[in-house]
């Protein structure tokens, strides 16, 4: 049975979400909270959708066995297909994509933005859907979440990257806001920035972090207590994870599990 007390699940293919367990941190202090990082299958952006459903369907799985309160899919490439699955569980589930498009239209209100996301989430066209009107310019990138995630972040290297990525997308068009159409990528958002320090960079985990918070709010499901814990399980290598979490400046959890099929 769901509580206030209950905790709030976050999952993606590997420490990108940790980007969003940030903001959830910041926002929601009091918050038990659970992540669950399919290392061991990053990236998701260069795999079938039938692989991404299967992987997704069991991280929901183990989520909902933990007695989660809500669901925040931190990854965008499980984002643009999760709509073909979520009805089938009775939690509530959040996309990282939908917050950020909302900011866009409705705040932000842009008539073009550059999008840099896996090959997956940009050949998909869900942000040019959600998007209408606006005109998006995106590249896919193959290779940028999975050095992220390795923990092993080669600032040469990630900035030759992001620029051969970003001036793709400026000799199409002259924008000056880019989507980080993929959580890992606001683990590096210093580079990013330092290489364009006139383009404003969007990290959507703000706005999924404040779309969960409405929704318990209306749910009338934020916690009390001041007591919180905080558990990551991954499929992958743990060590990466501290050093994440150290670059983002997070709260540690109180474990670190190994989860094995």
């Amino acid at each position: 049975m769901i509580t206030k007390n209950s905790p709030i699940g976050v999952l993606d293919s590997g420490v990108g979400g940790l980007t969003t367990v940030k903001e959830l941190q910041r926002l929601l202090p009091k918050e038990n909270i659970i992540y669950f990082g399919d290392n061991k299958n990053v990236p998701y952006g260069n795999k079938s959708q039938e692989e991404i459903i299967s992987l997704t369907r069991r991280m929901i799985e183990f989520l909902i066995s933990q007695n989660v309160k809500v669901i925040g899919v931190a990854c965008n490439t499980i984002s643009t297909i999760i709509d073909l699955i979520s009805d089938d569980y009775d939690v509530k589930i959040i996309k990282v994509i939908d917050p950020v498009v909302d900011n866009i239209r409705n705040v932000l209100r842009k008539e073009k933005v550059g999008l840099i996301a896996t090959n997956f989430t940009v050949n998909s066209g869900y942000y040019d859907k959600m998007l209408g009107d606006i005109k998006v310019y995106g590249k896919g990138s193959g290779e940028l979440a999975a050095i992220v995630d390795s923990g092993k972040i080669d600032r040469i290297e990630v900035k030759e990257i992001i620029r051969t990525h970003v001036n793709s997308i400026l000799e199409k068009e002259s924008v000056d806001t880019v989507i980080l159409g993929c959580t890992h990528y606001p683990i590096v958002k210093d580079i990013f920035e330092e290489c364009y320090p006139e383009i404003n960079f969007i990290n959507p985990a703000f706005q999924q972090a404040e779309a969960m918070k409405e929704y318990l709010e209306e749910k009338q499901w934020l916690k009390e207590e001041e007591s919180k814990a905080f558990k990551v399980y991954t499929t992958g290598d743990e060590d990466k994870y501290h050093t994440i979490m150290g670059m983002l400046q997070l709260e540690l959890p109180q474990e670190i599990i190994q989860y094995n099929d």
